[in-house]
């Protein structure tokens, strides 16, 4: 009997196919996919009011084995701890504080075009340029993985 290892995570609904096609790129082997939903109701006082909250959560669980006498292991987790090293970009808030209240407070207007020109501008442009880095460095990685299939 094959010695394997293991991994579990957890992915949002919409990304679960990409998730597993990446993942088997690293030689990992589907094991299960199971669909997670979970609500919780509670109550909840605001002031004199009680309020019933329900909190809903979905995701999927993924979990994933790979045998441990593949050939050329070694790299291979390598390159999978290059490509997952790899930053993601943190997108500035456009609307600091949310739309509407920039929306109806005419007098900010000034305040906005300076945030937007002097912070928010430069930020999304640096977002940017580590995304796509980021996706060059990722694509670089796969196709150096690929002579590994």
């Amino acid at each position: 009997m094959a010695r394997t290892e293991s991994v579990t995570f957890q992915v949002h609904p919409n990304d679960e196919q990409e998730q597993i096609e990446l993942m088997q790129k690293f030689h990992w082997s589907l094991l299960s996919s199971q669909e997670i939903k979970t609500i919780d109701n509670h109550l909840e006082r605001r002031g004199d009011d009680i309020y019933q909250v329900t909190n809903t959560e979905r995701y999927v669980k993924l979990t994933f084995n790979r045998a441990l006498d593949l050939p050329n292991l070694n790299e291979v987790k390598k390159l999978e701890q290059q490509y997952l090293a790899v930053p993601h970009p943190k997108y500035p808030v456009l609307f600091p504080g949310g739309f509407w209240i920039w929306l109806f407070t005419s007098a900010w207007c000034l305040l906005w075009f300076l945030y937007f020109f002097l912070s928010y501008k430069p930020k999304k442009e640096e977002a940017e340029r580590v995304a796509k880095e980021g996706l060059r460095k990722r694509n670089e990685i796969l196709s150096e993985l690929e002579k590994f299939d």
